[in-house]
Parts: structure tokens; C-alpha cells; sequence
């Protein structure tokens, strides 16, 4: 009997043993694809502006010589440019009279600029497009700067994309002939950018 149980657990053994012996390990199985993925990025146009330019006539633009006086005031004088001494007879005839040639140079033209006016950020495959346009300035009392011309210093330019925009500013040319008193003018500049 003891010999019968030897004989059956040896038996047990060699096929335990066998089957661990001749039976294949499991395999881990992979696949791997390519997924296309579209993203749309539609064209954007941004303008940032100043809300208020608040500007001062630069004195020098006037061609006359003038020192400051007061709170924002100028003073200046000359001698008569063409006739600096007049002589009067008994009669009270003069023979000379004053120049009345203004010593403020070309008023109708006086040239202005604002450094920076617009910003612009764009991803258009095009270029941008900036135009300016300008009302009249007008003081409270009616009296008015006419805008002859104003010019973007920055047109017609690759669009700069969504990081760092493209900057520019204006160039005025101004009508003062008609600003025949102090005070604050008052007008609008339009920007219009666009791109094709």
C-alpha cells in the first residue's frame, strides 16, 4: 500500500512538473493609430484705441517767438519788421505804417502728430488696412479747428497675428485761421481697419 501511494504522488508530480514545464506564458497584445484631428481658428481683427486725446498746441508750431506767462499763457513782441521807426509830420501824417502780416506763420497748416493712436492684432492671410477721418474741432462758443488731412503712420500692413500687434499713430494738418479764441477744441477721429 505504501508502495501504491509512492507511485501516485510520483505520477502527480511529473504532471504538475509537466504542465508548468510545457504550458506558453500569456502575451500582452498592442495597436496603435493615427487619430486626424482638425481645429478651426476663424480670422480675428482686434483695435484697441486711446478712449480721449488730450493735446496742447506746441507754441514753437506758430513760428513766433514766445515766452511763458501765467498759468499756460504766452506773451511775445517785435518791433515793425519793414518800418521799426515812423515819422509823423506836423500835420499828423505818418509815413509808415504798422505791418499787419501775422508773425504766427501758416495757420491753415499746422503740423500735428499723435505717436501712438491704434493697435491692431489680426490673422488674416491678408494685409490690414487703416484708414483715419476726423470732424472739425469745435470750442464752445462755435469758433472751430478745421482738419485739412489726417494720415495713419502705419497702412497697409502684414497682419502682425494674435501675440504682438502693429502700432501706429497720426499725422494732422490743421486749419487754426479759424480758432480765434482760447479754449478747449473738440472733435473725432474715426479708425477704420479692415482687411480683405
Amino acid at each position: 500500500m505504501k508502495n501504491k501511494i509512492l507511485a501516485i504522488a510520483a505520477t502527480a508530480g511529473t504532471a504538475i512538473l509537466g504542465s508548468s514545464v510545457f504550458s506558453a506564458p500569456a502575451q500582452a497584445l498592442t495597436q496603435t493609430q493615427d487619430v486626424t484631428i482638425n481645429y478651426t481658428v476663424p480670422e480675428i481683427l482686434y483695435l484697441r484705441t486711446f478712449q480721449t486725446v488730450n493735446m496742447t498746441l506746441d507754441t514753437a508750431l506758430l513760428g513766433a517767438t514766445l515766452t511763458p506767462q501765467g498759468t499756460g499763457g504766452f506773451v511775445g513782441k517785435d518791433y515793425d519788421p519793414t518800418s521799426p521807426t515812423v515819422n509823423i509830420d506836423t500835420a499828423g501824417n505818418a509815413d509808415a505804417t504798422l505791418d499787419q502780416t501775422s508773425p504766427f506763420g501758416n495757420l491753415a497748416a499746422i503740423q500735428q502728430n499723435i505717436p501712438e493712436l491704434y493697435a491692431v492684432w489680426s490673422n488674416s492671410t491678408g494685409n490690414v488696412d487703416v484708414n483715419l477721418s476726423s470732424t472739425p474741432l469745435t470750442e464752445a462758443g462755435g469758433q472751430t479747428i478745421g482738419v485739412n488731412s489726417i494720415t495713419p503712420t502705419v497702412d497697409n500692413f502684414a497682419a502682425p497675428g494674435l501675440d504682438t500687434p502693429e502700432v501706429g499713430g497720426a499725422d494732422l494738418d490743421l486749419d487754426l485761421t479759424g480758432a480765434t479764441v482760447m479754449g478747449t477744441y473738440t472733435g473725432t477721429i474715426t479708425v477704420d481697419v479692415s482687411t480683405p
